[in-house]
């Protein structure tokens, strides 16, 4: 006989639920994995975990790997932060490599009451709302994706043309199985994919508008406006998401760990200076 949970859930609109669970207690961490499972967007409310405490919690989940790129903190004011100040488009992470995160998990630390968000776009609801025809089109077809190398690539779309040679590059097809939820997914985003691979410019260009129009319409979209004590996790692979610019010098730091089955040699592209940690600056 199955056990039925206890566990306070709340639907989140266009997907994900929000849980009522502390986290800094252990005996809750089967709850969290089976969550993520189930729904793959998870957020939790007033919470104050330690580094520590979220890795260990995002262990339950999968692998966690010890590397500035996947344990550290997304910041415009900590020497130790990524990204700066910068907006930055609709992605998933590391999909420019092949072993792309399985899972991401921020969380609030230090982030002025609502005035910055993320927003988040569903690979499954949009593949469910293209035509049976598109749909049967895109299980033969690869995109080319590539690394936000350019300013104009993290704020929009990286393209082919002037791409650096020592810049990664990966290919994947457009219809892929997220490893956690199981289901199939878009795997295309605004900023990676720069085309599809065996199309001429303009059927790429034409292919990847209908897919943008779905995954980035109002209605597949869930913008979370953060408040210290925030904490979100979502499946990479299933879930792709963009910020907006920050203010310089208003604070807002996110302590960021994930979950892969890469290594860090799979996340070395050459990162521009402004998006790295000031240490570690040349």
């Amino acid at each position: 006989m199955s056990v039925q949970s206890t566990t306070r859930i709340t639907k989140i609109q266009p997907f994900g639920v929000e849980v009522d669970l502390d986290l800094r207690d252990e005996k809750n961490d089967d709850e969290v994995a089976r969550l993520f499972k189930e729904y793959g967007y998870l957020v939790f409310r007033e919470q104050e975990l330690t580094q520590e405490q979220q890795k260990r919690v995002m262990s339950k989940l999968g692998p966690v790997l010890e590397d500035f790129t996947t344990v550290g903190y997304v910041s415009n004011t900590r020497k130790d932060g990524l990204l700066g100040d910068s907006e930055v488009s609709f992605h998933l992470d590391f999909l420019y490599t092949p072993v792309p995160l399985l899972g991401i998990s921020l969380h609030g630390i230090e982030v002025p009451y609502e005035e910055t968000w993320t927003r988040f776009a569903s690979g499954r609801l949009a593949l469910e709302a293209l035509s049976p025809a598109t749909r049967e089109r895109l299980r033969g077809l690869k995109g080319l994706n590539l690394f936000s190398a350019s300013e104009e690539g993290l704020t929009g779309r990286q393209r082919i043309e002037g791409y650096p040679e020592n810049a990664p590059r990966a290919e994947h097809p457009l219809i892929h199985l997220d490893p956690i939820t199981g289901q199939e997914v878009l795997y295309a985003t605004q900023q990676n994919t720069a085309l599809v691979l065996g199309l001429s410019e303009a059927e790429s260009e034409d292919l990847l508008a209908e897919l943008h129009a779905h995954l980035y319409a109002d209605s597949n979209i869930y913008e979370h406006r953060w408040r210290n004590g925030d904490i979100v996790i979502w499946a990479n692979q299933a879930y792709h998401h963009a910020r907006g610019g920050l203010i310089p010098g208003k604070t807002r730091t996110l302590q960021r760990v994930c979950i892969t089955d890469g290594v860090a040699e799979d996340y070395r592209p050459p990162i521009p200076d402004d998006r790295l940690p000031a240490h570690m600056r040349k």
